[in-house]
């Protein structure tokens, strides 16, 4: 879907409403001038800032274009077909994800979504096993995120 300047503008505003409404509730670190509200709330101006911006080029522009279209890809059934199976994948994972751990089933995924956008296999499987690699190292051991574990492949932790 392609959104004019304005109609984006404006869902921008209202997220940057959303987000600096829901940072209000975070609590403060005592002694300190700062706390974890800060960086929400310094995004949220920033959207705001955009979203007020983004308005406002699309009225000057005012290029006649309708507030909102499909793009050309979005026609197609087999873009259709690719976004339900998508979806699909993200309710297949918090289905197995706890059962089978992260590994194997990032990896399912990731084979799945490849191959479903025409990937070659041989290429398909070495990334999506690195990838997947990455990720739970990158959060499983630098950012400490308890990603679901397996029992066959624990030792990867």
């Amino acid at each position: 879907m392609k959104l004019n300047d304005s109609a984006l503008g404006l869902i921008l505003i209202v997220a940057a409403i959303a987000i600096r409404w829901s940072a209000t509730g975070f609590s403060r670190l005592p002694n300190q001038a700062y706390g974890s509200e800060t960086m929400p709330i310094a995004l949220s101006a920033l959207a705001l800032g955009l979203g007020a911006y983004m308005v406002g080029q699309g009225v000057v522009a005012r290029d006649g274009l309708p507030r909102a279209r499909m793009a050309e890809w979005a026609r197609a059934p087999s873009a259709v077909a690719r976004v339900a199976l998508a979806l699909a994948l993200v309710a297949g994972y918090v289905l197995l994800a706890g059962r089978l751990g992260f590994v194997p089933v990032s990896v399912a995924i990731l084979l799945v979504l490849m191959l479903a956008t025409r990937v070659r296999w041989w290429v398909a499987i070495p990334v999506a096993a690195f990838a997947t690699l990455v990720i739970q190292q990158a959060f499983g051991r630098l950012l400490l995120v308890p990603l679901p574990r397996s029992d066959a492949l624990g030792f990867l932790w």
